[in-house]
């Protein structure tokens, strides 16, 4: 029934790319992208490939958007920052080279795709959140879209937690306990999603969306539901067992806090201010009358765990960032061993001659995103990522600036999401194998690129500013 369904919207996303309609195409993506994890569990072998079914859907609603427009609006892109352009070219050609290193050297061309694959759609990714940053009526459809279906998975997370057995509740291939303390583990609950920790991202992203899109509108009772659902996702990420999430959703409060309080104006606050507390009381009395026995007893045990996170961040962050991104280099011998050789393929193996030869030390680097771009791209790709890194931050900051004259639902909600993608950074330096995730890669990367339209949004709007910004260099012309 399921796989007939996936059927279904692919067939519906194929209608639509045939009539050019990119855009409901988008929100057709948004529904394979949690569909496929329920299909896998469902289909015989689990094969891991079946993740990168939302890939395909994305790279058809990229390339429609491609030839509609006629051109990839690179200029208007990185108005910000143009140097960007001139990196890369550098940065595909060095993604070609690797890819064929890791395939001479591998021997497999699926892990050499599925691998390229990850440097890949984060790019395409930029281009079209870019793209639907133009629209604001569509972004908002997409994340009403995305936080809409995870409502329904959290239910199903739920059901997973409460120990409801189904093979579309249990995690892919075998069963992982995780130990709390000494006498008691537990299985981190996975719902619909195939694993607990692909589960807690997506409920943490859930979280964070809702925040953003509360604080962007003026309706006091959207404001409340969208609050007291972001703190339902938080909640509900703790069942998880996956700490970092709860930390992910608190990273990016407190960031989105600093920015926010920086750019929204008196009455903005003042109103959320006041929400704020309402939900808090709401949720205090909902929590104790409510959800505390639904949640069962054990759930201080899981409350216990993730109030430890904090003490293991510092440690976390050392061991798989820096340490791991040490070890890689020394793997890599300052090449690349080739793209592929950190990649969270599930079924796929590296052939026998480099398992020997790397063994345990490549799987310890993979698991960091530092250490897996390290070993896979060398010195070369370190010093590429790394400028383009400083000049998209360079951009993130003069865009930052134009916010102002944007209108203020705009303006928040692009803040928001720009504070969710950064609040993810040192969590991807620190633990790749989430971020392996195509369908997490999208999420972010439109989250991100969105967040690049401010200029051209900012030239739409400029003719009817009573004190239109004062710029070195015109805004980039859109149509």
């Amino acid at each position: 029934m399921i796989t007939y369904l996936l059927g279904l919207l692919f067939l519906v996303l194929l209608l639509l790319l045939l009539d050019g309609n990119w855009r409901y195409g988008l929100l057709v993506m948004v529904l394979i992208g949690f569909a496929q994890d329920p299909i896998r569990k469902l289909t015989p072998g689990q094969p891991a490939l079946l993740v990168g079914m939302v890939l395909v859907a994305f790279a058809g609603c990229a390339f429609v958007m491609f030839e509609s427009r006629g051109k990839a609006d690179l200029k208007a892109m990185f108005w910000a920052a143009p140097e960007i352009s001139e990196w890369i070219p550098l940065y595909f050609l060095l993604i070609i080279l690797q890819a064929a290193n890791g395939f001479l050297k591998f021997t497999s061309p699926t892990l050499a795709v599925i691998g390229s694959a990850f440097y890949l759609a984060p790019a395409v990714g930029l281009w079209v959140g870019f793209r639907i940053g133009l629209d604001q009526t569509l972004l908002r459809r997409i994340l009403a879209l995305y936080v809409f279906v995870s409502v329904i998975f959290a239910g199903t997370v739920f059901l997973s937690y409460r120990g409801i057995e189904s093979p579309l509740l249990s995690e892919v291939g075998e069963t992982k306990f995780i130990t709390f303390r000494y006498g008691f583990q537990a299985v981190g609950s996975c719902g619909l999603w195939r694993t607990s920790e692909i589960a807690a991202w997506h409920l943490a992203a859930a979280s964070c969306l809702c925040i953003c899109l509360a604080t962007s509108i003026r309706k006091t009772n959207q404001q409340v539901l969208l609050l007291v659902m972001a703190v339902g996702f938080a909640l509900m990420t703790i069942t998880t067992a996956r700490r970092k999430a709860l930390v992910l959703v608190l990273a990016f409060t407190a960031i989105y806090s600093i920015l926010y309080s920086r750019r929204a104006d008196a009455q903005a606050k003042e109103q959320l201010i006041a929400n704020l507390f309402g939900v808090a009381g709401l949720s205090y009395v909902a929590y104790y009358l409510l959800l505390s026995g639904a949640l069962g007893d054990n759930f201080n045990e899981y409350l216990k765990r993730a109030s430890t996170a904090s003490g293991e961040l510092i440690s976390r962050f050392r061991d798989m960032g820096y340490n791991a991104g040490v070890r890689a280099f020394e793997l890599s011998d300052g090449i690349g061993l080739g793209i592929g050789a950190a990649s969270q393929t599930g079924g796929l193996q590296l052939n026998f001659d480099v398992q020997n030869q790397y063994g345990s030390a490549l799987r310890y680097v993979a698991e960091s995103g530092l250490g897996k771009i390290v070993v896979e791209l060398g010195l070369p790709g370190i010093i590429i990522i790394a400028m383009l890194s400083f000049y998209i931050l360079q951009a993130v900051r003069k865009n930052f600036s134009l916010l102002k004259y944007l209108p203020p639902s705009t303006s928040i909600l692009l803040m928001g999401l720009l504070a969710f993608s950064l609040a993810n950074i040192p969590f991807y330096l620190a633990a790749s194998q989430v971020y392996s995730d195509p369908y997490i890669l999208i999420v972010l990367s439109l989250c991100f690129g969105s967040s690049l339209a401010i200029p051209s949004l900012l030239a739409r709007n400029q003719q009817a500013l009573q004190s239109p910004p004062r710029l070195q260099r015109p805004l980039p012309a859109m149509r």
